[in-house]
């Protein structure tokens, strides 16, 4: 079963260990950066993910009220997401350690995922996350998961840059 637990000193180096396939590389960031942006930008909110007792992967998230503006990351500036006045999760990233991929349990995290955020935040209406354009596979899965294009790309700088930018196309799974 999976679950989602508080990244802590007892599970720390075993989060940061936790590895992509090459070919994955650079399409995140790695967790040891996403736990060092969760806290300098406090409304992130990291999470071990866990199939029963074993860690199989991390994810960064935050709860999003309607009319709330945020500082953002690196490159995004300060804004509110248009969301047609409504709360929604946005769900900024998810991995699974190399060991644990090609067997459904990314599949199972996201669909834990949409259940757990709809039970912590039950005012929300909808899930928002981006991939990149050229991540095939990302795509397929949240197609499959019912995770709809809203025909928006958005541009942000690259962390750790100064002129080099991703353009992700935003993905909404509605409740």
């Amino acid at each position: 079963m999976i679950r989602f637990e508080y990244v802590t000193p007892d599970n720390f180096e075993e989060v940061i260990s936790l590895k992509l396939r090459d070919d994955q590389i650079g399409f995140l960031e790695n967790n040891l950066y996403s736990l060092a942006e969760s806290k300098v930008f406090d409304y992130l909110e990291p999470r071990a993910i866990y199939d029963d007792d074993t860690l199989i992967g991390f994810m960064l998230y935050y709860f999003q009220p309607d009319g709330v503006i945020r500082q953002m990351g690196p490159g995004e500036g300060s804004h509110e997401i248009h969301s047609d006045g409504q709360d929604y999760v946005y769900f900024k990233r998810l991995m699974l350690d190399e060991k644990y991929q090609g067997q459904g349990l990314g599949r199972k995290a996201m669909e834990a995922a949409a259940d757990y955020f709809k039970e912590q935040y039950p005012s929300i209406s909808f899930v928002e996350l981006m991939h990149y354009l050229d991540n095939d596979t990302g795509a397929k899965l949240y197609v499959s998961l019912g995770y709809e294009s809203t025909g928006e790309v958005r541009r942000t700088l690259r962390p750790g840059t100064e002129d080099e930018y991703d353009e992700e196309l935003v993905r909404r799974f509605y409740y």
